[in-house]
């Protein structure tokens, strides 16, 4: 969070200090009185202040931000900076916040693997196989949990490699409760570069040809992570199922091929291809 805002929103909460340290801080916002313009003023720079807080509490991957949360807490530090009385040291607080943001984050990591490895099991028990530690350069010493496919169809000529494109039909769902998040069904297939999709669906896209067809389990830590992401929530598993349509082994081969197909994009006037 930027100083400024946090600046901001202790000058909006600086009058509820007195009762807020006693613990009664919505009793002490219904009674404050906005009266003058200068009221509303500062009313709305803490209103607006805190409502970001909350917005940038929700975003962090801390797991139920309910129960970390303690506005009393929260208040006294907006106070306390404002009027320039710390209980604690900048460096005190940085230290300690810090390894209690790591220790949250490690327990929220060990809890969404071992809820993976009890949907990794089932999917295990359906015909699906490990296909272990990531290669991708972009996850070099990973040593979490892994990508499970199975392959439907194996496809022919050679595996997509990390700079070809694919031309695909795909759809993703949740793997929690099966929620489909995306998919290409009723739409043009998507042609999609390993380099420029998350690790574990580049992974086991390398898996496959053209022709495959193929399902796979995607642990949140080769997903979207512990932030959520559109349709998806925090630390979901995701299950993709994937046909390949064609592959292409250049920028240059992807380009030309999307220009044949819509032409219309290279010349307005031309007819879009059917």
């Amino acid at each position: 969070m930027k100083l400024t805002k946090v600046a901001a929103f202790a000058f909006g909460c600086a009058a509820l200090m007195t009762t807020a340290c006693n613990g009664d801080i919505k009793s002490a916002a219904k009674g404050g009185k906005v009266a003058t313009a200068q009221d509303t003023f500062n009313y709305a720079l803490g209103y607006n202040y805190g409502k970001g807080l909350l917005d940038q509490m929700s975003q962090m991957p801390l797991g139920d931000k309910e129960a970390i949360m303690k506005k009393e807490a929260i208040i006294k530090g907006f106070a306390e900076a404002l009027y320039g009385d710390s209980t604690m040291s900048e460096d005190a607080m940085r230290m300690s916040a810090d390894n209690f943001f790591r220790t949250q984050m490690d327990k929220q990591k060990e809890a969404t693997a071992k809820a993976f490895a009890e949907i990794a099991k089932k999917y295990e028990a359906d015909g699906y196989k490990d296909l272990g530690k990531p290669t991708d350069e972009r996850m070099q010493g990973y040593d979490g949990p892994t990508v499970w496919m199975k392959v439907i169809e194996e496809g022919n000529g050679d595996n997509i490699k990390m700079t070809d494109f694919a031309y695909m039909d795909y759809e993703g769902k949740l793997a929690a409760n099966d929620t489909i998040f995306d998919t290409t069904k009723d739409k043009e297939p998507a042609l999609l570069s390993p380099m420029r999709v998350i690790p574990g669906f580049a992974q086991a896209l390398c898996q496959l040809k053209k022709g495959s067809k193929a399902s796979f389990l995607i642990p949140s830590d080769l997903g979207y992570g512990p932030r959520e992401s559109g349709k998806i929530p925090a630390n979901s598993a995701l299950v993709f199922t994937v046909e390949i349509k064609d592959i292409f082994k250049s920028d240059d081969e992807a380009r030309k091929f999307m220009e044949k197909l819509h032409p219309e994009l290279v010349n307005p006037q031309a007819p879009a291809a059917k």
